[in-house]
């Protein structure tokens, strides 16, 4: 199995988007938070990814954003586990990475959580896309329209190229329009953050209230077919 064999099948499955990168790439990861954490003999890490429609940011509400990203989450989760037991099946190893991920790791003080693994990082280290100023992952295809999913996997897969650095040196629209300045152009601070980014409904659900940093950023409306 390589590389190109994996990524045809997780575009089978309904990726948008995989990247590829082996484990020396994450050697900045935090203690704790490594795919060698996760499975110790992990030689590479599979990024996948699914966009979402521009049109949601003309909604007047933020319900539409709501469904299509939990479903986008669903069916990440469904993309991992396909190729998890894809992999097996060939007498290798494979572990899907949560694409919603429960935090095993949660500071109540700062409200502040870490998935066992960062999506957008090890996007990143797969060559998907690059980090902006607002946290985001910025693809060349799809802009900061993106949801994203991971496998690990004890196969030696050679990496794709990193991605240039998209995000745009002398703009700062998503410093300076999110409601809780909870950005610093490197972090997020998730305490502020979580204040308004998602508020229950008064039927006893919620929404994904607040995405101004996503919806400013030049890479949100950029076309899939650009």
């Amino acid at each position: 199995m390589d590389s190109n064999y994996i990524k045809k099948l997780a575009y089978s499955f309904g990726a948008d988007v995989c990247g590829i990168g082996s484990i020396d790439r994450f050697k900045d990861a935090p203690k704790g938070f490594h795919p060698l954490d996760i499975y110790p003999e992990a030689k590479s890490v599979i990024s996948i990814g699914k966009h979402f429609p521009a049109s949601l940011f003309a909604a007047n509400t933020k319900a539409p954003y709501t469904l299509v990203k939990n479903k986008s989450v669903q069916l990440l989760d469904d993309i991992a586990i396909k190729l998890t037991f894809h992999i097996e099946d060939q007498g290798y190893k494979a572990i899907p990475i949560p694409s919603d991920e429960p935090y095993e790791y949660w500071d109540s003080e700062n409200k502040h959580g870490r998935g066992i693994l960062s999506l957008k990082h090890a996007a990143q280290a797969c060559g998907v896309g690059c980090i902006g100023k607002n946290t985001l992952l910025v693809n060349e295809k799809y802009g900061n329209r993106l949801y994203l999913g991971a496998v690990i996997t004890n196969i030696e897969l050679a990496s794709d190229a990193l991605s240039r650095n998209l995000c745009i040196e002398s703009c700062n629209l998503c410093l300076k329009s999110c409601p809780q300045s909870a950005l610093d152009g490197t972090t997020i601070i998730q305490k502020k953050c979580r204040q308004s980014c998602i508020s229950s409904t008064p039927g006893g659900g919620f929404i994904y209230s607040c995405y101004t940093c996503r919806e400013v950023c030049p890479f949100s409306k950029i076309s899939s077919d650009s």
